[in-house]
């Protein structure tokens, strides 16, 4: 995802909370900037937040099992 659709995407999301529940590599004019951008909210995190946060998605007994 291009960081101007990002920075689109957080404006129209606003302060919610968001889950993060998909990413995507993030680029800027182009060239990756080695970041992950949420496709939901456009937040844009680093490679060790998203592995955080898929973490602890994987460990949430409440949530099913991805195929």
């Amino acid at each position: 995802m291009q960081r101007k659709k990002a920075i689109e995407l957080q404006r129209a999301w606003g302060s919610r909370p968001c889950p993060h529940p998909a990413f995507s590599r993030e680029y800027d004019l182009g060239e990756r900037t080695g970041n992950y951008c949420c496709e939901q909210c456009g937040a844009s995190v680093t490679f060790r937040e998203k592995a955080e946060i898929t973490a602890a998605r994987a460990a949430d007994p409440r949530r099913p099992p991805a195929d």
